[in-house]
């Protein structure tokens, strides 16, 4: 099982109320934009979302976050990474 981090960005949408559809969406498929730091769990950085013990290899992840991107009637582009580990300075507590 793995872990991903995507990031989505809407082109022209307006933050936050033209991403609510985008976050429903990644909910759909466990994402999330908070992140488990152990102690606490923290607000990743505006459009980045989190998915842990996806069975799925990258391609496939990708594939659904696009989807869920397309969705929202925007352009868009998006970048999904296989975590291997992260290390943050986040300020803001989910």
């Amino acid at each position: 099982m793995a872990d991903y981090f995507a990031r989505v960005e809407l082109h022209g949408a307006p933050w936050p109320t033209g991403y609510q559809k985008l976050h429903e969406a990644l909910a759909a498929h466990n994402f999330t934009n908070c992140i488990d730091s152990g102690d606490f769990s923290w607000r990743l950085p505006t459009a980045f979302y989190h998915a842990t013990g996806r069975i799925d290899d990258a391609a496939v992840v990708a594939k659904a976050v696009k989807q869920c991107a397309d969705s929202t009637g925007y352009k868009n582009e998006v970048l999904v990474v296989k975590n291997g580990g992260w290390t943050g300075y986040l300020s803001s507590k989910c």
